[in-house]
């Protein structure tokens, strides 16, 4: 009896242990499988979903960097290991899309590090040209470029303020961009001298801005605008003729806001010498007339003829180093002295329209520092241009008229409700396609 209770006795002990087994068994295997679906989730969660430059990179490290001061195209490749073969690839057979010679130092770009058997190893390369387009080079399974461009928003704005101390100053300290202060100077140069607003001064204005995942790249179109000086308004509308899509500023009269020429074929400067019978000539000390003007700016700075007209002459003299004549009609010419360079598309029988750039600010020729001389003949003799009373451009036709009045009247409504003072309002935004214009 007592043998058969022993026997009992191990059995149940057997049957224990293999169950509590059986239950530490189960434990370890769904402790495993529930810490692996833990990872699994982990991961999921961390890997985040990453989309740049139109290209789904999730699981790719990104790489910002920017073009260093003489850094060539190659220069880069080298740094990060890309191949050389591709280098060749970029400066041979890209040109149509690309000109690595043109590549600007302090531009950002960005290195696609993807997965790889050995490890993360580069991908595609991407040159940020300027805050709405890019390149993109890719030496993934094979090697080709194409262009790119950032998605832009389009956003409505009416900002006003009061100058303070600069017109730049004030749209700075009101988040505004400052290509506005260029923009409100030629919408209103026949009416203002911005070198001499003061305090109190004040502007309205309806505009687009273009942005970039928040940031601001540019100004769009200006549909309306005010400036106060002196004691007087002056209003701006932009008007778009029946099938033309270059409109021109008129105010709320319809008379033009363009004046037959511009006063400067620059759009920053300072006159370093003024049209005189005599003076001392800065080079061969000689007294003699100075049958031009002189506005002294950064060498390179753009250029602009001041009129509509036909390139009469453009090339290097001695004296005039390169230089551009400008037919304007039977009673008008102009010249620019001491260009570094003329522009491209520039030459003798070319049309040139107000404000475009014919050549950028040097020191060639009889010179003694970067300036652009700027001459102006009347009836074939020179003249001083700051003493011609010069007609403003043509009106708006009379077929126009009440097109143009029915069009500007909600803007000349909005601009009377927007308050003087240092403010902005957002309207309206719609995405667009195109870089800002």
């Amino acid at each position: 009896m007592k043998k058969t209770w022993l026997w009992l006795g191990i059995a149940i002990l057997s049957v224990s242990a293999l169950v509590f087994t059986s239950y530490k068994y189960y434990e370890k295997v769904a402790g495993e499988q529930l810490a692996e679906h833990k990872i699994h989730s982990r991961a999921t969660e961390v890997q985040e979903t990453i989309i740049r430059y139109g290209m789904n990179l999730t699981g790719c490290q990104l790489l910002t960097c920017a073009v260093e001061p003489n850094e060539l195209i190659t220069d880069i490749f080298l740094k990060h290991n890309i191949a050389s073969s591709v280098a060749s690839f970029v400066i041979q057979g890209s040109r149509e899309i690309f000109n690595p010679r043109k590549m600007r130092a302090g531009n950002s770009y960005t290195v696609v590090m993807q997965p790889s058997d050995s490890g993360m190893v580069p991908s595609k390369l991407i040159y940020e040209e300027d805050k709405v387009n890019y390149v993109v080079f890719n030496f993934d399974d094979s090697t080709y470029m194409y262009r790119g461009q950032h998605k832009v928003e389009r956003k409505r704005r009416e900002v006003s303020g009061t100058i303070t101390s600069s017109l730049y100053e004030t749209l700075d300290a009101n988040q505004i961009p400052a290509s506005l202060a260029v923009r409100m100077s030629e919408i209103f140069s026949c009416a203002i001298d911005f070198y001499r607003i003061q305090s109190n001064d004040y502007f309205k204005i309806i505009y687009d801005e273009d942005f970039v995942e928040g940031e601001s790249v540019g100004v769009g179109k200006v549909y309306a605008c005010l400036f106060g000086s002196s004691g007087k308004e002056y209003q701006a509308y932009y008007f778009e003729k029946d099938g033309s899509h270059e409109g021109e500023f008129y105010d709320e009269h319809g008379e033009s806001m363009k004046r037959q020429f511009l006063k400067s074929p620059l759009k920053f400067f300072r006159i370093s010498s003024r049209f005189a019978k005599a003076r001392l000539h800065p080079v061969t000390k000689v007294m003699k007339s100075h049958l031009g003007t002189d506005y002294a700016a950064p060498y390179g700075t753009p250029i602009m003829a001041t009129a509509d007209g036909v390139i009469e002459d453009a090339q290097f003299k001695k004296f005039n180093g390169n230089y551009v004549k400008i037919r304007h009609n039977g009673e008008f010419k102009t010249q620019y002295l001491h260009m570094s360079k003329i522009a491209k598309g520039i030459h003798r029988g070319a049309r040139v329209r107000q404000g475009e750039v014919i050549g950028y600010v040097g020191s060639t020729g009889l010179a003694t520092g970067p300036h652009v001389c700027y001459r102006f003949w009347r009836a074939g003799k020179q003249v001083d241009p700051f003493k011609q009373k010069l007609a403003i451009s043509e009106p708006l036709p009379a077929k126009y008229k009440q097109s143009y009045l029915k069009s500007i009247e909600p803007f000349k409504q909005t601009l009377a409700t927007i308050k003087v003072g240092n403010s902005s309002k957002e309207l309206v935004s719609a995405s667009v396609s195109s870089s800002p214009k």
